[in-house]
């Protein structure tokens, strides 16, 4: 009988090994072919997050933009004359902001004023449509001139006047300095902030300048007085004659120069006065201060030579 099984001896092996080997297809990727599997993943976040800054620096430019734009300025120029009825007008000035500047001219016969209204607006043409609108109010009765200024906010108004310089001035001032020479009549200052120059005035002078400097010079009024208050800032005076000089300073320091004729008290809170003049000039003035010194100096001369007296001199 013969026999048509297959002896175990007679079956194919079958090698795995070389049926693997035969894939020619699947091959190890390479360390290149990893790196660019990983840049195509994050190339996506890479573009988000160039999105994000773009986003950023244009929200950011949008914000600096309007900032300084709300920052842009723009001035309009007003001017005219007044007729002041007479060589010894008064004349009083209010404004809210920007500078003042006031001086006497000899044979005049009217006032001559010119106002730089400024104002501050996102553009330009709107900055200066703004400046246009700030008012500049003047009326008179007799010789009586009365000048205001107040725009509002962001807005202000830089002033030079001419006045006959037999006249006499009364100026209110918020914020900015003030300037006044050459008048032989009365000068009142009151500013808020910002320094007072007061010079070459025949007049009674007051002035009231709680944040600033305060500078007194060339006075000549053997009669007239001065009545000078000075918040925080530093006073000076030189060559002054009048009859009484009445001078505080809460927080500064004094200084005295050139002559002096008067009497009188400068009294100071918290600083230093120093007078640098003849010590005749000096006689009937009183010089004292709670915490600082005094130091009387001649002028011109040489303090450790001559032997300055300072003194330190607590209580009024």
């Amino acid at each position: 009988m013969t026999s048509t099984a297959v002896s175990r001896r007679d079956r194919p092996l079958v090698n795995f090994r070389d049926e693997e080997e035969s894939r020619p297809d699947e091959q190890v990727p390479t360390g290149s072919e990893r790196d660019r599997g990983r840049s195509s993943r994050t190339s996506p976040l890479l573009a988000l997050l160039a999105v994000l800054v773009l986003v950023l620096l244009a929200l950011a430019a949008i914000f600096l933009f309007r900032s300084f734009g709300e920052s842009i300025s723009g001035t309009s120029v007003a001017r005219d004359s007044i007729d002041s009825a007479g060589p010894e007008p008064h004349v009083r000035l209010t404004n809210a902001a920007g500078q003042v500047r006031i001086e006497g001219i000899g044979g005049s016969k009217s006032v001559e004023y010119e106002a730089t209204r400024y104002a501050m607006a996102a553009d330009p043409a709107t900055a200066k449509q703004r400046a246009s609108e700030v008012p500049v109010d003047i009326s008179r009765e007799d010789s009586q001139i009365v000048i205001e200024t107040d725009g509002g906010e962001d807005t202000g108004a830089d002033y030079t006047l001419g006045v006959p310089a037999g006249g006499s001035v009364e100026v209110e001032s918020e914020e900015g300095d003030v300037e006044v020479s050459g008048l032989t009549g009365n000068v009142t200052v009151a500013a808020e902030a910002g320094d007072v120059t007061v010079r070459e005035v025949g007049g009674n002078i007051n002035v009231e300048a709680p944040r600033g400097d305060v500078r007194i010079g060339d006075v000549n009024t053997d009669t007239g007085s001065a009545d000078l208050e000075v918040g925080s800032g530093d006073l000076s005076l030189d060559d002054l004659i009048l009859g009484t000089l009445e001078a505080s300073v809460e927080a500064g320091d004094v200084t005295l120069l050139g002559r002096f004729s008067g009497g009188g008290r400068v009294s100071v809170q918290t600083g230093d006065i120093i007078a640098r003049l003849p010590p005749e000039d000096t006689r009937d003035l009183i010089l004292q201060t709670r915490v600082g010194s005094v130091l009387r100096e001649p002028p011109g001369g040489d303090a450790n030579e001559q032997g300055p007296e300072k003194h330190k001199q607590q209580g009024s």
